[in-house]
C-alpha cells in the first residue's frame, strides 16, 4: 500500500528502491550520526531491504514498518522512514534522508506523517527516537515534530563512546 502526506509518497522498503538510494546513501555524511555503515554495493543494499520486507522474525514480536519517501514533484526517492515495534511495546523511529535534498523539510514532514500514522496505529503508545547530541539538523527535526528530550544516555558509535538524546513523541513530563 502507497501512501501520501504533503509532496511526498510512502512506499513499503522493498530491494527496487536500493538502485536509487545507493549513490546518495554511500556520502559519508550520511553515517556521521548513526550506527550504519556505507552500503559497500547494490546488491548489499538490495539484500538489506529485501529483509526489512520481509518483516520481523517469526516469534520475535517484534513489528517493522519501513517505508521508502519519494518527493512526488520530480518523482525521486529522498530518503527513509522505519518504526520498530519491539514485544515490550516500545516503539521507535528513525529516518534517512538524502544529502542533496537536506533542509527542504522533508525529514520533518515524513517524521510527521509517520508520528500520526503510529498513534493512529498503536494507540497509546508514544514513539521514541535515538539522536546523538552532536546531530543538531535531527534535533531540530524532532522538536518540530512534537518529540520532547526524555533522557541523555551514553552510547557507541562505531566504536567510539558518544551520548545520544531519547525523545519522546508529545510531552516528557507525561512519560
Amino acid at each position: 500500500m502507497t501512501l501520501r502526506s504533503h509532496a511526498l509518497t510512502y512506499e513499503p522498503l522493498a530491494p527496487e528502491h536500493a538502485a536509487e538510494l545507493l549513490a546518495d546513501f554511500q556520502d559519508e555524511r550520511v553515517h556521521q550520526f548513526v550506527p550504519t555503515r556505507l552500503p559497500r554495493s547494490l546488491e548489499s543494499l538490495q539484500r538489506e531491504y529485501a529483509e526489512f520486507a520481509a518483516g520481523a522474525p517469526p516469534g520475535s514480536g517484534q513489528i517493522w514498518l519501513n517505508w521508502a519517501i519519494r518527493d512526488e514533484l520530480n518523482q525521486h526517492y529522498v530518503g527513509t522512514l522505519q518504526a520498530t515495534r519491539f514485544n515490550d511495546g516500545q516503539l521507535w523511529v528513525g529516518y534517512t534522508g538524502v544529502p542533496r535534498r537536506w533542509g527542504q523539510g522533508i525529514a520533518t514532514a515524513a517524521v510527521s506523517w509517520r508520528a500520526a500514522e503510529l498513534n493512529s496505529r498503536f494507540p497509546g503508545q508514544r514513539p521514541l527516537a535515538a539522536v546523538d547530541t552532536r546531530n543538531l539538523a535531527s534535533i531540530r527535526v524532532l522538536e518540530r515534530t512534537g518529540f520532547s528530550l526524555l533522557r541523555r544516555e551514553p552510547a557507541e558509535l562505531h566504536g567510539v563512546a558518544t551520548e545520544d538524546f531519547i525523545y519522546i513523541h508529545g510531552p516528557a513530563s507525561a512519560a
